[in-house]
């Protein structure tokens, strides 16, 4: 099926939620991964990284080790890049790698942010030649929790313990 994939992962749960899927996708199929972590570095020179080269290394080589645990042939690798770069940079990466196929993470965006398709998923499709699988959204973000006070909410009531009043 799929002999070389691209696995682009963050460093949230959906890149993790990524590696579990590709670790599983690639032992059934034989395949050999590169996982790529692109460290993002800001439009403005004032506003520092998010992370530190180092920790990006870091989290590429615990993916990729991860995929050893699982039995699969993987390498790694972790540049860095503008923010609005990240979405070429994936596609760039898959086609000099000669991947047959793009697993990347997926956060399942709501309103705005999914009507205005600005997501690194969405930049990637549009680029990309080859296939795109999204990986399953991890059970815990698969909805972004409201932001505010009502987020907070975590006390237990007659509702069954359900945060903010919430009934099945």
């Amino acid at each position: 099926m799929w002999g070389r994939l691209l696995l682009a992962i963050d460093q949230f749960g959906t890149g993790q939620t990524a590696l579990d899927f590709t670790a599983g996708l690639a032992s059934a199929t034989g395949s050999q991964v590169r996982v790529l972590h692109l460290r993002e570095l800001p439009r403005s020179l004032r506003v520092p990284p998010l992370e530190t080269a180092a920790e990006a290394r870091s989290l590429v080589e615990e993916a990729v080790r991860s995929l050893h645990l699982a039995g699969v042939v993987a390498e790694g690798r972790a540049p860095s890049v503008r923010s609005e770069r990240v979405a070429g940079a994936i596609v760039d990466e898959a086609v000099r790698f000669g991947a047959d196929v793009i697993v990347l993470g997926s956060r399942r965006l709501r309103g705005l942010g999914r009507l205005s398709s600005q997501g690194v998923r969405e930049a990637v499709l549009r680029l990309s030649p080859l296939p795109v699988v999204a990986a399953p959204a991890p059970i815990a973000g698969a909805i972004h929790p409201p932001v505010g006070p009502r987020a907070a909410l975590t006390h237990r009531s007659a509702d069954g313990g359900r945060p903010g009043g919430l009934r099945a």
